[in-house]
């Protein structure tokens, strides 16, 4: 009798087992479905509006600049 208890609690604790597993799996795609649609959406939409906004900020600090060519900074000499 006590053989056929401990088998039985042996399968039982491997079902739980299994089913916990099968739990962390989908709590695991769930995941990193998000965090592709996360990542895609920022690749593909704020990425490019990012780059073109460094870009104008790039042009304007150009325009901006002096470009003569002559060095205004001090070398401390």
């Amino acid at each position: 009798m006590s053989s056929s208890n401990s088998n039985f609690e042996t399968v039982i604790k491997w079902v739980v087992v299994v089913i916990l597993a099968i739990v962390a799996l989908k709590v695991i795609a769930s995941v990193l479905g998000i965090a592709f649609l996360l990542g895609g959406f920022l690749l593909w939409r704020v990425l490019p509006l990012v780059l073109v906004v460094w870009l104008i900020y790039k042009a304007i600090q150009w325009l901006g600049s002096d470009r003569s060519g002559s060095s205004s900074s001090t070398t401390g000499y």
